[in-house]
C-alpha cells in the first residue's frame, strides 16, 4: 500500500498521511464518474449555474479557512492566498453566468446550408494540476469541464492533497450530485492506466516539461484529446526610462511573486546597455534590503518558503550550473534550513544564451539579468526562448513600448504592468508552452464536440 504526506513547508511538520488509490479502485471511481455523467449531461444551464454560484459563495464565506489551508500545504503568503480565493470565486461566477451564452445553439444560413451548431459534452475528463495555485489551477479547469456537461476526476499535486480533498468537499457542500467531481490520490505512473480506460474522454494538465511530454504521448497513444499547459521563461524588457528605482522595484516584485514559483511570472530581465550596470547594482541592493523572508502567515513577509525540498534542490542546481557557465553571482545564493524550505533571493548578472538560467525556467526567487545592445537586440533576446507565456515591456516612451510589444512573439504582452493572465482572455499555444487553448471563452468550448445539424441543403 503506497502512501505520501502533506508537509508544511514552513514548519516542516507533517499535516497528514494519505494512501494512494490502487488501479482497481481507480476503475471503480471512473465508472462512478461515467455513470454520473449519463445523468449530468441532461441537466439544464440554470441548474448547473445555481450549483456553481453556491460553490463561489462557499469560497467567499470560508476564504480564511481555505487560505490557511493553502498556506499550510504549499507555502503561499496567507494574505495572497485569501485574495486568490476571492478571485477564483469570481472566476466561477463568470463561467456560471456566461456558459449558456457561450455553449448555446448557434443558427447558420449560408452557402445553401441551413442549420445550427450545438455543443455536446464528451464524458469523463482526467485533470492533472500543479501545486503553485492550489485552488485556482484546479477549479478554473474543473468548472469549465463540468459546466460543459462533463464529469471529472482530478489528480492534484502530491504536495497539496488536503487542498484536493477540500475542493471535493466544496462540490459536496454545494449539493452537487456525487461523482461529478472526484479527487484521486495517485502517482504519476498511474496516468497510463487512467488514460487507457475507454470511459475517459479527454485530459487536461498544467505541469512541467517531463509530465507534459508524458501525458501528451499517452493521450496520443490512447487517442484522447488534450489541453496541456507547460511553463514559461518569461521576459521583462526594460527600455528607455528615467526612474531606475521604480524599474527595479517592479522587477523584484514580479520575480518574487508567489515565491518565484509562477509559470507566467517574469524570470529573464533584459536591460538596455546604457542602464545595465545601474540596474544590476540597484536590484542587488533592493533584494538585500527590501525582500523579507519569514512566516507566510505574517503580513510583513514578502518571500515564503519554496513548496518542497525537491524544489529547493532543483533551483540550487540550476543556479550552480549557471555560475559554472560564467553567470555572475551578484547576491550570494543560499539555502536556509533553519526553519522552512527557503531559498534566498538570488541575482544572476551577465547571463547569456548558453546558460541554464537563460534557457530553463527557474521556479524560485532567482532573477537572470541580460544585457541588450539596443531595442532590436532586446526584442531578439526576449523572443529567444522555447517557453512563451507572458512578456512585459517597461519604460517611459509609450510609443516605443507599443512598437516593441508588437514585435514580441508571446501570447500576451503587458506594457508597464506585471505579466500574468486575465480570466476574460484566452490562453493559447506558443512553441513549447502550450498545446490547445485555455481560459475564456475557448476553455468552455474545449471540452465539447461542436456539432453541425443541417435542416436544409440546397
Amino acid at each position: 500500500m503506497s502512501t505520501f504526506q502533506s508537509i508544511n513547508p514552513y514548519t516542516l511538520e507533517i499535516n497528514w498521511t494519505f494512501t494512494r488509490h490502487t488501479n482497481d479502485e481507480l476503475d471503480v471511481l471512473i465508472k462512478l464518474a461515467h455513470d454520473a455523467y449519463i445523468t449530468w449531461k441532461e441537466t439544464s444551464f440554470e441548474h448547473r449555474k445555481n450549483l456553481f454560484l453556491k460553490i463561489a459563495d462557499l469560497m467567499d464565506e470560508n476564504s480564511e479557512l481555505l487560505a490557511q489551508l493553502e498556506t499550510n500545504e504549499v507555502w503561499r503568503l496567507y494574505h495572497v492566498s485569501k485574495k486568490w480565493i476571492h478571485w477564483t470565486a469570481n472566476l466561477i461566477r463568470r463561467y456560471a453566468n456566461n456558459a449558456e451564452r457561450i455553449l448555446g445553439d448557434e443558427s447558420f444560413d449560408h452557402d445553401g446550408l441551413i442549420g445550427k451548431y450545438t455543443y455536446d459534452s464528451l464524458g469523463v475528463i482526467y485533470g492533472i494540476a500543479p501545486w503553485n495555485f492550489p485552488f485556482n489551477q484546479v477549479l478554473r479547469a474543473a468548472v469549465a469541464n463540468i459546466m460543459a456537461w462533463n464529469t471529472t476526476i482530478y489528480k492534484h499535486s502530491s504536495s497539496c492533497p488536503l487542498t484536493g480533498q477540500a475542493i471535493e468537499d466544496l462540490f459536496a457542500n454545494a449539493w452537487f450530485p456525487r461523482w461529478i467531481y472526484t479527487n484521486i490520490y495517485i502517482s504519476g505512473s498511474q496516468s497510463e492506466h487512467i488514460l487507457s480506460n475507454p470511459k475517459i474522454a479527454w485530459t487536461n494538465l498544467t505541469g512541467w516539461e517531463k509530465a507534459w511530454s508524458s501525458i501528451w504521448a499517452l493521450a496520443w497513444k490512447y487517442l484522447k484529446p488534450s489541453v496541456l499547459e507547460l511553463w514559461g521563461n518569461d521576459a521583462f524588457v526594460i527600455l528607455d526610462h528615467k526612474d531606475t528605482d521604480a524599474m527595479v522595484a517592479n522587477a523584484v516584485s514580479c520575480r518574487i511573486n508567489n515565491g518565484g514559483q509562477r509559470c507566467n511570472g517574469s524570470k529573464r530581465f533584459i536591460v538596455l546597455e546604457r542602464y545595465y550596470d545601474t540596474f544590476v547594482e540597484k536590484m542587488w541592493a533592493y533584494m538585500e534590503n527590501e525582500v523579507h523572508i519569514g512566516d507566510p502567515m505574517d503580513p510583513a513577509t514578502t518571500l515564503p518558503p519554496l513548496a518542497s525540498q525537491e524544489q529547493v534542490a532543483e533551483v540550487a542546481d540550476q543556479v550552480k550550473r549557471s555560475v559554472v557557465d560564467w553567470a555572475r553571482l551578484v547576491t550570494w545564493w543560499k539555502i536556509l534550513w533553519e526553519k522552512g524550505q527557503f531559498y534566498a533571493p538570488t541575482l544572476l548578472a551577465d547571463v547569456t544564451a548558453s546558460m541554464t538560467s537563460y534557457r530553463e525556467e527557474l521556479f524560485g526567487p532567482v532573477a537572470s539579468v541580460i544585457k541588450a545592445k539596443d531595442i532590436d537586440h532586446a526584442i531578439h533576446l526576449a523572443n529567444d526562448s522555447d517557453f512563451w507565456l507572458s512578456a512585459t515591456v517597461w519604460g517611459d516612451n509609450i510609443q516605443q513600448l507599443k512598437e516593441s510589444a508588437e514585435k514580441l512573439d508571446w501570447w500576451m504582452i503587458f506594457i508597464n504592468n506585471p505579466a500574468g493572465s486575465k480570466a476574460s482572455l484566452p490562453f493559447w499555444w506558443v512553441r513549447k508552452s502550450w498545446y490547445g487553448k485555455e481560459n475564456w471563452p475557448e476553455w468552455l468550448r474545449s471540452f465539447t464536440n461542436k456539432k453541425a445539424i443541417l435542416f436544409e441543403v440546397h
